[in-house]
């Protein structure tokens, strides 16, 4: 773990130079700007998981193909994070709650979609040169887009029954969805956000 966290606070930090140059607008502050995570999504939607969640509506194309194997076939909410090949967990009463709409763009982002949030606003962000028939000589695309206010909350967490537990970054959406996001570096970008909001 130790080699990969250098890795990590590298990849974080192209992220929000990037954010910075080509997505933020004038006085737009960036609160947290999440890496691509290449794994699956859960969702529990009203009580029910489906695993690995596919998209309810449409969504970008992106070019490629997942690269990582299926998750374990009888995983519980509790052990989620023990699966490397889940990198998310949605929890939502109806697929119209905002976790759930997010969902859809990061199970059919192929790890691409990046979930985005400013003092202004909070969207899901693609690399315009991995969407089908964009032109990749405008950096990135904005999905659902939203007011900040959506969100109430970001936090870190430690999570799973492994040792040591896996970080994770929990959106809890004012509509009462939940989205946890595994991420390394969470308590810092949990720090961040609490110090920028």
């Amino acid at each position: 773990m130790e080699n990969t966290l250098p890795i990590a606070k590298s990849v974080d930090e192209i992220v929000e130079r990037e954010l910075h140059q080509f997505w933020l607008a004038p006085g737009e502050r960036l609160i947290i700007g999440c890496p691509p995570a290449h794994g699956y999504v859960g969702l529990l939607l009203d009580g029910k998981l489906t695993l690995p969640y596919e998209p309810s509506r449409e969504t970008p194309a992106v070019t490629g193909k997942t690269r990582w194997p299926l998750p374990a076939p009888d995983v519980l909410e509790g052990d989620w994070t023990d699966d490397p090949t889940i990198a998310y967990w949605v929890i939502a009463r109806s697929a119209e709650q905002t976790a759930a709409r997010l969902a859809d763009h990061l199970a059919g982002g192929h790890g691409e979609a990046r979930l985005t949030l400013s003092d202004r606003r909070l969207a899901v962000v693609y690399p315009a040169k991995l969407l089908e028939g964009e032109d990749p000589a405008q950096p990135f695309r904005t999905f659902d887009e939203m007011p900040s206010g959506v969100v109430r909350s970001v936090s870190a967490l430690y999570l799973g029954r492994s040792f040591p537990a896996r970080p994770v970054l929990q959106f809890v959406f004012a509509d009462g969805s939940v989205l946890y996001q595994r991420d390394m570096l969470a308590a810092t970008k949990a720090d961040r956000a609490h110090s920028r909001r």
